[in-house]
């Protein structure tokens, strides 16, 4: 028997499940293609980036990232500190020198000379603090004559190994999702929570480091410095507070103390409103990406 199709009626078949319509593999191509062109440039300026880090220490430069707050807001905690090799006869008083301490000589510490004797020997003391260190250094002590100092960056150099390790493993996850919906929304969410684990850990963003303290039967002064990238408000028991930015260092009276003669601080985020603007796009990448990117369509295949 013949099938008769009433006029006006579409004669072509639906798509079969499973398969996409030609605009959307179109679609889906294009896609892959911006994929695999971003993943070559990133790779390329990863070997670049190596490639030229080899260079210069080669040449004798060399890459610390400061661990410490005692260089104060001239290299905050996070700072990536470039140096190139030099002699004690180039130095000068206020210079900011890498050098190995002769009492640690595992250790490096970059800090600001504040004497060179005629005899060549160097002395040498941290921004924050108001005595010069407890050694004498001398050429052989030295590693270089700081040259750059790029604050945050040290950050990001911590974070890397977790972000690169953690996104290859989102992504080897998702590639077992049986449709790029699935695939697409498993890898926002996956990446997402890569980066939160990474602040977790690595905490850069708020971070106080106690210097000092001095207490009394009815009070207490503290001397405290800001170790993370944002600005921060410190706050006591008794509400007395200071407002500090990356490597500032700041004196909080406290009016009332525990009668053991403790105290606590707190800190929280202190942004201005146009800071919180910018916080809160950040925190809300997926989303967006999801509102004005979108993720690839749904396929009539069985997602179950």
């Amino acid at each position: 028997m013949t099938n008769l199709q009433e006029p006006g009626t579409d004669q072509h078949p639906s798509p079969r499940a499973g398969f996409l319509p030609d605009h959307e593999e179109v679609a889906a191509a294009v896609r892959r293609r911006r994929l695999r062109v971003a993943a070559g440039i990133f790779l390329v300026a990863i070997i670049g980036a190596l490639l030229l880090s080899a260079a210069f220490q080669a040449s004798g430069g060399r890459f610390f990232i400061v661990e410490s707050p005692s260089m104060g807001r001239t290299a905050p905690v996070g700072s990536l500190v470039i140096d190139r090799s030099t002699t004690v006869a180039e130095l000068r008083v206020g210079d900011i020198i890498s050098f190995h301490p002769p009492s640690a000589p595992t250790s490096v510490y970059t800090h600001r000379v504040s004497s060179i004797s005629p005899q060549g020997a160097i002395r040498t003391r941290g921004d924050i603090s108001g005595v010069d260190d407890g050694w004498v250094l001398g050429q052989s002590d030295l590693i270089g004559k700081v040259g750059v100092i790029a604050p945050g960056i040290g950050w990001v150099i911590r974070a890397l190994p977790y972000l690169l390790l953690g996104g290859v493993a989102v992504w080897a996850v998702s590639l077992r999702a049986r449709t790029p919906f699935r695939r697409a929304a498993y890898r926002i969410v996956g990446y997402s929570l890569v980066v939160s684990l990474t602040a977790i850990i690595l905490r850069p963003f708020v971070g106080i480091q106690l210097l000092s303290a001095t207490a009394d039967r009815d009070s207490a002064r503290a001397t405290v410095v800001s170790t993370g990238l944002l600005p921060i408000r410190v706050t006591a028991v008794d509400g007395g507070f200071i407002d500090l930015v990356s490597g500032q260092v700041g004196h909080l009276d406290i009016a009332t103390i525990a009668s053991d003669a403790r105290y606590s601080l707190s800190s929280t985020l202190n942004l201005p409103l146009w800071g919180w603007a910018i916080f809160v796009v950040v925190c809300a990448i997926p989303l967006l990406w999801v509102l004005i990117v979108g993720l690839p369509p749904r396929t009539l295949e069985n997602e179950s």
